[in-house]
């Protein structure tokens, strides 16, 4: 399957609530690092780089949901959630 990298970020935090939201979508996600943030908190040069991906095929929907996440358009305008 190829996949598109729709988030790039040195929070865990933040790649975490991306992929729980995406997830309520009913979107397959990945969250990957170069390092293990658990072992090394840190970032140097980019090695504590977090990315979001999904499926090359969810990329605009996913894309679309975060933008309406983001921009507080909130649930009211969003499809709802896949079960």
């Amino acid at each position: 399957m190829e996949t598109t990298v729709i988030l790039r970020t040195w929070d865990d935090s933040e790649a975490e609530l991306v992929r729980a939201l995406l997830e309520s979508y009913g979107i397959p996600c990945w969250v990957s690092s170069q390092i293990t943030h658990a072992v090394y908190p840190l970032t140097v040069d980019g090695l504590g780089e977090i990315r979001v991906s999904v499926p090359t095929d969810a990329s605009e929907e996913a894309l679309r949901l975060l933008e309406d996440h983001r921009s507080g358009q909130g649930p009211g305008n969003l499809p709802p959630p896949k079960d």
